[in-house]
């Protein structure tokens, strides 16, 4: 069993609809959610149990990070975030290991939150909150 560093597991967004993607910027921490919704098709036949069925598959992903207000041609900063989230344009990304292993899923969602946090003393931070469209791939690397 392959076990590693949580730190290896990075987002990459475009910060343009079909552009290079780039890992986000000063990233603390990245999450993928994939779900099935069910269909209850329970009847009096069902011997007082649910029956059911599979139904839209969804996914989000969402990243944390340090704020910077600035941008490198490398990464993908809450400023092209922002961009992309006010056109209301579908970006592309990539949820792998930095270093290629085992396999990542790739797709393409929405930004559907934005938020960039500053509290007294301490580093800002943004986090960004994705909703997918369309289907998620799973590809071996």
């Amino acid at each position: 069993m392959a076990i590693f560093n949580g730190t290896d597991l990075v987002l990459t967004l475009s910060s343009t609809s079909g552009g290079s993607e780039f890992k986000t910027l000063h990233a603390t921490s990245c999450s993928i959610s994939m779900n099935v919704d069910t269909i209850d098709v329970s009847t009096k036949d069902s011997a007082g149990f649910r029956d059911l069925i599979g139904g839209q598959k969804s996914f989000s992903l969402s990243a944390d990070g340090l704020m910077d207000f600035t941008s490198t041609a490398s990464t993908t900063d809450p400023d092209e975030l922002f961009t992309q989230m006010m056109n209301r344009t579908a970006v592309t990304f990539t949820f792998a290991l930095a270093t290629p292993a085992g396999y990542k899923y790739t797709g393409s969602g929405f930004i559907t939150s934005l938020e960039i946090t500053g509290g007294v003393e301490d580093a800002p931070t943004y986090s960004v909150s994705l909703e997918g469209t369309d289907a998620i791939t799973q590809t071996s690397i």
